[in-house]
């Protein structure tokens, strides 16, 4: 008899099929021909018959400097270092090349234009804070820990305001005079 505990149940995970530049050239050649041949039996066709050809030519160009770039052992290690870089060993790569820090930079992308210029506001008010604080002789460890606290104090305030904005905004009359 089996073990009740025993898990029998298996999910099934598709692997991700990567197009190599070959396979893409293939299929965007393969395309316009077919269109081609659609297009070939419809009435008043001279026209896009003209522009579906030329784009086969390129793309027949394409696929030929693709196909000669397939035989290459260098193009195919390149794009094999490349597409390691795009995917799995971003992360990795990425961290091999920093030479200072050990995490990268923050990630502002979610930030308004407004915020943006806060945030670098606040660095600037830093940075000068920190130049006083060494000019009038106080040790590194001091000027660290009460640039500390006064970012924290920083942030603090400014949560405040958003949120007394927010309550505000929230308060059905808002705007209404």
């Amino acid at each position: 008899m089996a073990d009740v505990s025993d898990d029998d149940t298996f999910t099934f995970i598709p692997a991700k099929t990567r197009l190599t530049p070959f396979d893409r050239r293939l299929r965007e050649l393969r395309e316009l021909q077919e269109r081609h041949e659609e297009l070939s039996t419809q009435p008043d066709k001279e026209r896009r018959l003209a522009e579906l050809e030329y784009q086969i030519r390129e793309a027949k160009k394409r696929f030929e400097e693709e196909t000669r770039r397939d035989g290459d052992e260098g193009w195919r290690r390149r794009r094999d270092v490349d597409s390691w870089r795009a995917g799995e060993g971003r992360e990795s790569r990425n961290a091999s090349r920093r030479k200072v820090r050990a995490k990268p930079n923050e990630n502002l992308s979610h930030l308004t234009a407004a915020e943006k210029e806060e945030r670098k506001r606040g660095q600037r008010a830093d940075r000068n804070f920190v130049k006083r604080r060494e000019a009038n002789g106080a040790s590194a460890s001091d000027i660290q820990a009460e640039l500390i606290v006064r970012q924290q104090q920083r942030n603090s305030m400014r949560q405040a305001e958003s949120e007394e904005v927010n309550q505000m905004m929230s308060d059905p009359t808002f705007g209404m005079f």
